[in-house]
């Protein structure tokens, strides 16, 4: 498989779960900040194939998007610098933004699979969040999360409610690990 957009989007579409399998350990095999600068680019090939009547192709491109992520977040928590390969925690915004809103579509879909897909994504990108210590968009997707299960029928806001734990307990995790202050070796 070639690593254009094009041909990403074409393996999603297809509805074939080796394709989009395929597709999915393709992506993640990618290094992290080539996949900073293809994201973009994968993310507009990829989101018009959610508009498919198939839940299950629905559920791949979400599950796809959410695994492109780079999570490059949590490689500058890890080195404690401001900057790795020259981005910063402020320069992948743009991206997250992109995939917290489309994850917050999927939480409306009417197909359970790709709810549990975005939830997915949410735990996912909670994780990140909480260690790049992004303190204010963690409160803000928590505050939009409950806004959103309030709008929903039950069957849609349980959906809702675990993305919502899953962001608040890495928000908890994250605090818990810095107030024990251990010194290991």
């Amino acid at each position: 498989m070639d690593r254009s957009p094009a041909s990403f989007a074409e393996a999603l579409a297809s509805g074939d779960a080796d394709r989009v399998n395929d597709a999915i350990d393709e992506i993640e095999a990618v290094d992290s900040t080539v996949r900073v600068e293809q994201y973009a680019a994968l993310f507009d090939a990829c989101e018009p194939i959610y508009e498919s009547d198939d839940g299950y192709v629905r559920q791949s491109v979400v599950r796809f998007l959410r695994d492109a992520y780079p999570m490059l977040e949590l490689t500058i928590a890890a080195s404690e610098a401001d900057r790795v390969d020259g981005y910063t925690i402020d320069d992948l915004r743009e991206n997250r933004t992109r995939l917290v809103e489309f994850l917050l579509d999927a939480l409306e879909d009417d197909d359970g699979r790709v709810r549990t897909a975005a939830v997915d994504g949410f735990d996912t990108l909670g994780v990140a969040i909480d260690l790049a210590e992004i303190d204010a968009e963690q409160q803000a997707l928590i505050e939009a999360l409950e806004e959103l299960a309030s709008d929903l029928p039950e069957d849609k806001a349980t959906h809702v409610d675990e993305a919502k734990q899953a962001v608040a307990r890495m928000g908890l995790v994250g605090s818990l690990v810095s107030d024990l202050d251990l010194d290991l070796p």
